[in-house]
């Protein structure tokens, strides 16, 4: 398994645990060509979550969470919108999009995972 199928692996399992449920994984979005993915999209009851996994064996580069930038962020809220306007019967869940910074060994073994909740604010 790849490190960053591991990492989006483990990251389903933690929401889980927390009692969501999983709605779809790498879900694509096409519209003459690909547009994008969702790494995650899940929920608990009237609030739907798309959750961007990120996973590295180091950070000697730069801090996982530094990838989060303006550039991914616009990308981001523009999926979002996406999947909603493709998957009508969540118009009127609360989106919140999250963040998954997962740190794992060359065997894909977890080191740490990092959870930021709704990191972008103005997602509808």
């Amino acid at each position: 398994m790849k490190t960053g199928e591991a990492g989006e692996l483990w990251v389903a399992y933690l929401y889980q645990n927390k009692g969501f449920e999983i709605l779809a994984r790498n879900y694509a979005i096409y519209g003459k060509k690909k547009l994008g993915e969702l790494d995650i999209v899940c929920r608990q009851g009237k609030r739907l979550v798309i959750v961007e996994v990120k996973t590295r064996t180091s950070e000697g580069f730069m801090d996982i969470v530094e990838t989060l930038n303006f550039r991914k962020q616009a990308y981001l809220r523009r999926m979002a919108k996406l999947f909603v306007q493709a998957n009508p019967r969540f118009e009127n869940f609360d989106l919140q999009v999250d963040f998954a910074a997962v740190l794992m060994s060359l065997d894909n073994m977890v080191k740490s995972v990092k959870l930021i909740e709704n990191v972008i604010e103005d997602t509808v």
